[in-house]
């Protein structure tokens, strides 16, 4: 085997045996891998629904199996069905109605490659067993997610928090932001070295997302040691309740690197959307407002505004 710059590589070369292992991982995720649609154009854009069930549903509706947050879609927009000769899209009476390349359909079997469309959003349809399935969702990933903490990174979750507020605001739902940060990073930083630090943030992190909020919840690292948690029709009081369960879990819980007992607390800032809210932007900032009234009051504790 020849390498780009024309060296040969023979079969003991461990690069070619770690690039052929690579490889064949890869083609059996690939067999492996079931069907999927791609959002291609609108938000979340790259986003990939694999199609695991007999029947999911698409709408706006945050009970969907494929909730899409764009007001001209329906609340239940399109089905999709798994049948003995494929995935069949079915339209479900929407408004707007369903596209499959640029033909309204009632229902419709769908090829390799087809174009779906809702409302204004796109979706591409590719079958099961394909490498491009498993290249789409690791390309959203690599674009959405904090490399270390595995929480949306800022731009992400802001593109949610907007898409969400509009939402919210224009069908009156309740919607509530938690603004968060650790205390005394930089001391833990300091005292117990940088990786110690970015276990503490990887520990957290995996801790809400896994134990404390719901699918449908947002969380995203907004910052260095600062995030923002989305409680989606979540009316105040409740995430009141919720973040002070993250708060006191997360000073209960053992943060041990590398043998050693790290103490950890966080201080929150919560705010909800109310009449006097006229932006995503704002929604932030207030709750920002709020965590910092958390820790000028001694840290470790819920401050809403």
């Amino acid at each position: 085997m020849k390498t780009n710059t024309g060296e040969e590589k023979g079969p003991g070369d461990k690069t070619a045996v770690a690039d052929d292992d690579t490889l064949k991982i890869r083609l059996e995720e690939a067999k492996s891998s079931s069907p999927v649609l791609v959002v291609i154009s609108g938000k979340p854009l790259g986003k990939s629904f694999f199609l695991v069930k007999e029947s999911m549903i698409l709408g706006r509706d945050l009970a969907a199996d494929i909730s899409i947050g764009e007001t001209s879609i329906s609340r239940k927009h399109t089905e999709f069905l798994l049948t003995p000769e494929g995935i069949v899209a079915k339209d479900l009476g929407s408004t707007n109605g369903t596209f499959v390349n640029d033909q309204k359909i009632e229902s419709k079997l769908l090829d390799d490659g087809d174009l779906i469309r809702c409302g204004s959003t796109i979706l591409k349809f590719l079958k099961e067993g394909q490498i491009e399935n498993i290249h789409y969702g690791k390309m959203y990933d690599l674009a959405t997610r904090d490399d270390l903490t595995g929480a949306l990174n800022k731009k992400a979750v802001l593109d949610v928090m907007n898409e969400e507020f509009n939402r919210s605001q224009s069908k009156g739902n309740p919607m509530t932001l938690l603004m968060f940060d650790i205390d005394h990073f930089k001391q833990t930083n300091d005292t117990f070295g940088h990786l110690a630090g970015d276990y503490v943030l990887k520990e957290i992190s995996a801790l809400i997302m896994n134990r404390l909020i719901r699918q449908q919840d947002v969380l995203g690292r907004y910052g260095g040691e600062e995030f923002a948690l989305l409680l989606r029709e979540t009316p105040l009081r409740i995430a009141v309740d919720v973040a002070e369960r993250i708060r006191s879990t997360t000073e209960k819980h053992p943060f041990v690197f590398d043998g050693r007992q790290i103490p950890v607390t966080i201080s929150i800032g919560v705010v909800s959307l109310d009449s006097t809210t006229k932006s995503s932007a704002d929604m932030i900032a207030l709750a920002d407002k709020a965590l910092y009234d958390a820790k000028n009051a001694g840290r470790n504790r819920v401050s809403v505004r």
